[in-house]
């Protein structure tokens, strides 16, 4: 008689290990999805070209609105550039993280944190830029600082508050990091931060919006749900673009508000009072849960050394055409 015959046969099973995948086939996926990001800048370029064509054929008195210069600049790519990318991206498989609830406080802490991470590496990025002034005479700006400026409040919160936000992150963060997640949480992180930063495409966001990204990419993948990383992007957004244009509306000769504007010193008061909060803040709270943030990362159905990771990136020729993008794309914005 067989002494097993009263067990269900389920309980004999085996758990399937996942089969060993070839590096090649994740050099290509990591090439398709740069690839994919090569494709959001060359069709907006596109669609830019042909958009300011027929804005100045058939109706060239919208391009004297406040808010051309925005929309020339944002809608092509959230409408054409992002969404044809996307398709190229649904080829490769993903692997999205489990949802699970950001208690409020934790919410003020990462966002306070995103401060605390571009305020720390924003001083880098002003030291990049102040050696290329030295070295080579040329002034590096900030492209959106000059859009902001000359924009009506308005339409800084559609474009700056809510629709980057939403835009940016369904795509940097919930279409790639589901891509890059089967091979681990960190290099999920790691890659879609540095593709966000480097997509920006000028030394005065380059640095900050590394940072900011791959925070932005830890926050998806402990939560599992974008629409955190929306409302944190949008909240820094607000803050750090809408907020600080309209304090720097009020600045006189002086870079202080003129005397007598009290909105003024109200509003840059509280701005400096939030910043120092949220340095202190963001610190203690970085360094209270860095243990359970290592731990909370997960590693992916296939996992690479570091060195095999290196491999994979260094010998991938769209990773390449990427970088030559990127840095074309800086060095135009360095001499226009």
């Amino acid at each position: 008689m067989d002494q097993y015959q009263n067990f269900p046969p389920e309980q004999f099973e085996v758990e399937q290990l996942p089969s060993p995948i070839k590096s090649s086939h994740v050099r290509l996926h990591v090439g398709l999805i740069m690839l994919s990001v090569v494709l959001v800048i060359l069709l907006t370029s596109v669609a830019q070209f042909v958009v300011n064509e027929l804005v100045f054929t058939f109706a060239p008195a919208i391009a004297e609105n406040d808010w051309y210069m925005f929309a020339f600049a944002t809608v092509p790519m959230y409408l054409v550039g992002m969404p044809l990318a996307y398709l190229l991206l649904c080829v490769i498989p993903k692997s999205a993280p489990q949802k699970q609830k950001l208690h409020p406080l934790m919410w003020v802490g990462f966002l306070c944190l995103c401060f605390a991470l571009s305020l720390v590496t924003n001083f880098f990025g002003q030291y990049v830029n102040t050696w290329v002034n030295d070295f080579s005479g040329i002034q590096v700006e900030n492209e959106l600082e000059q859009m902001t400026s000359i924009t009506p409040l308005g339409i800084n919160i559609l474009f700056v508050g809510i629709l980057a936000p939403v835009f940016e992150e369904l795509f940097f963060r919930k279409a790639i990091i589901d891509r890059l997640r089967r091979y681990g949480d960190l290099p999920a992180i790691l890659i879609s931060g540095l593709i966000f930063g480097m997509i920006h495409g000028n030394l005065s966001q380059i640095f900050y919006a590394t940072a900011v990204g791959m925070l932005l990419g830890f926050i998806y993948v402990r939560t599992g749900s974008v629409l955190y990383t929306i409302s944190i992007h949008s909240a820094f957004n607000m803050i750090g673009g809408v907020y600080t244009t309209e304090i720097l509306r009020r600045m006189g000769e002086n870079s202080m508000p003129a005397e007598g504007d009290t909105i003024g010193w109200v509003m840059i008061t509280a701005y400096s009072a939030f910043v120092i909060v949220s340095l202190l803040v963001g610190t203690i709270f970085c360094l209270a849960n860095a243990k359970s943030f290592h731990r909370s990362l997960k590693q992916g159905e296939y996992t690479f050394r570091f060195d095999k990771w290196m491999n994979i990136l260094v010998f991938n020729p769209v990773v390449w055409i990427f970088i030559a993008l990127i840095a074309l794309l800086v060095l135009l914005n360095l001499l226009v």
